[in-house]
């Protein structure tokens, strides 16, 4: 690996940011303004990181990340081939936690431990914070083996705070301590090269429309 480029974004504004439910594994859309945050990062990307084309795109398959993802690509007209959805990226499942309206969930989740623990799961058949980074982390070290020298991946908070967390170099015992906390439409950006510091210019920056 010569140099690689590898910019990370957190889905815009979705349905559950403002209606009053769980995102998780819920399949929910982008609002409209979630929608005009997407096209805004796009022209954000092309202008100030030359993104084009020539770059691969991973997304998550769930709606509001793939929908941030098509709005990116309106104005970096990433063919096909290159525009990859994939369940890998997806945001931490809750099990019977996702979708659920938050009242709900303050009925039926489990009390969080007082002192964090990467086992607890929230709901009946959620996946744990372990469970999430082992399903991370591989699809971290394909990037960094990847040829590729330029990749965007838009995904989710959650799934962002461990794979941005792991770009770095950081150990799943490094996420007892510390770990990346972003917002929605919150762009961040690694660059490696051979025998340097991983490089980070930016974390979770936020683009204006």
């Amino acid at each position: 690996m010569a140099k690689k480029t590898i910019i990370t974004v957190q889905h815009t504004q979705s349905e559950h940011h403002v209606n009053g439910y769980i995102g998780a594994q819920g399949n929910w859309n982008l609002t409209q303004l979630g929608k005009e945050q997407a096209r805004a990062i796009g022209r954000w990307l092309a202008t100030r990181e030359h993104c084009d084309a020539g770059w691969l795109l991973y997304t998550s398959d769930l709606n509001r990340a793939f929908q941030t993802a098509e709005g990116i690509n309106e104005t970096l007209h990433i063919p096909g081939a290159r525009f990859i959805s994939t369940d890998v990226i997806r945001e931490l499942d809750l099990g019977e936690g996702n979708g659920q309206s938050r009242e709900w969930a303050d009925a039926h989740a489990k009390p969080w431990p007082e002192v964090y623990d990467p086992y607890f799961r929230s709901f009946e058949g959620a996946e744990c914070d372990a469970e999430m980074w082992k399903r991370l982390e591989p699809f971290a070290q394909e990037l960094l083996a990847s040829e590729e020298e330029h990749i965007l991946v838009v995904s989710h908070g959650g799934a962002l705070g461990f794979l941005n967390a792991i770009l770095m170099g950081c150990t799943f015992e490094d996420s007892r301590r510390w770990r990346f906390f972003g917002h929605s439409g919150g762009v961040s950006k690694f660059i490696f090269e051979d025998g340097q510091p991983v490089k980070v210019p930016y974390v979770s920056v936020y683009v204006d429309l």
